[in-house]
């Protein structure tokens, strides 16, 4: 048997791992509003195995998410918004992680980039709510639900990013160095 597609196979199975967890940490946290592990787990494959890996897994995880959750004219949106935050992770990554308020500084970045980005591609483009509106719904604080989605996903993230983001990377890079 060729070890290159033993190898082959192995990545296979990695990565269909990596999706299928990513997709679980979404499809876990979905009752609370704008709380996810998703972005986490993108990010830590990011900085793991590098951009194409986190690019898939973020995908495919939000998508396989969607088959469960349900899909709707926002899923492409999510899914290319989930690729954004692996473009951002890997060329923070590029610049250096120097302590872990450099963790914190890049889960506020990417939460926020991908919040703007799903905000304006799905709430302006597909339902068309005027930007400003969109904005002051996603980072205001309105009737009828009082609840500030983007703020809430912002700190939910950057804490996230900065209490477990050097430990999640360290187990991994010592666990699998298939990639």
């Amino acid at each position: 048997m060729d070890s290159h597609r033993v190898l082959d196979g192995k990545r296979i199975a990695m990565l269909a791992m990596f999706v299928a967890l990513g997709a679980v940490f979404k499809i876990s946290l979905a009752v609370i509003p704008n709380v996810e592990l998703l972005t986490f787990w993108v990010f830590v494959v990011t900085i793991v195995y590098g951009l194409k890996l986190g690019i898939i897994v973020g995908v495919l995880a939000n998508f396989t998410a969607d088959l469960y959750i349900g899909f709707g004219p926002w899923t492409p949106f999510i899914c290319l918004g989930f690729g954004i935050v692996a473009i951002i992770v890997h060329l923070y990554k590029k610049a250096g992680f120097r302590s872990k308020r450099d963790y914190l500084y890049c889960g506020i970045l990417v939460t926020v980039a991908f919040d703007l980005f799903t905000v304006i591609t799905t709430t302006c483009m597909i339902m068309g709510v005027p930007l400003l509106a969109a904005l002051y719904m996603q980072y205001g604080i309105m009737p009828p639900t009082f609840y500030p989605f983007g703020i809430v996903h912002t700190v939910s993230n950057a804490v996230l990013f900065s209490f477990l983001g050097t430990r999640v990377i360290d187990v991994l890079e010592r666990s699998f160095t298939i990639f």
